[in-house]
């Protein structure tokens, strides 16, 4: 895959009164622009458990967003601010049902990189609930 964009990734997972889970990860990925949607591209890696695993973000220009993965872990998220959206997720250790709840979904992106922000909430198999604030920002790799 060719790069043209640095993401830098930081990501919050929290559940109940715990403290916030930390994740960073700087990665290359693509940016495309498509018809009506910003596309994000990277390939995960051994840092975030999901190494073989690659993760489209399709940023609308109404405002959803749509995150892909496939290879090792499989899903199909949609974030759309103020919606619960339910999908299956299939991963080595079996297929698990994810409840998806958006309460934000910003974001901010030309040709030369931009933002994305998204907080929602998770909840696996009707366990308990995993809040989930995500900030990638992006920038254009200089050649």
């Amino acid at each position: 895959m060719d790069s043209n964009v640095l993401l830098t990734i930081n990501g919050r997972q929290w559940s109940g009164h715990e403290e916030p889970q930390l994740i960073r990860l700087t990665t290359e990925g693509q940016l495309l622009r498509l018809k009506k949607f910003w596309s994000i591209v990277y390939d995960e890696s051994d840092a975030t458990g999901m190494e073989g695993t690659r993760t489209t973000i399709q940023v609308e220009d109404e405002g959803s967003m749509i995150l892909t993965r496939t290879g090792s872990h499989e899903m199909r998220l949609t974030f759309e601010a103020g919606s619960r959206h339910i999908t299956r997720m299939n991963t080595p250790y079996g297929d698990l049902d994810v409840s998806v709840f958006t309460s934000m979904v910003e974001s901010q992106i030309d040709d030369s990189g931009g933002f994305i922000h998204l907080g929602y909430t998770i909840d696996i198999n009707n366990q308990e609930q995993l809040n989930t604030r995500l900030d990638i920002e992006i920038k254009k790799s200089v050649v």
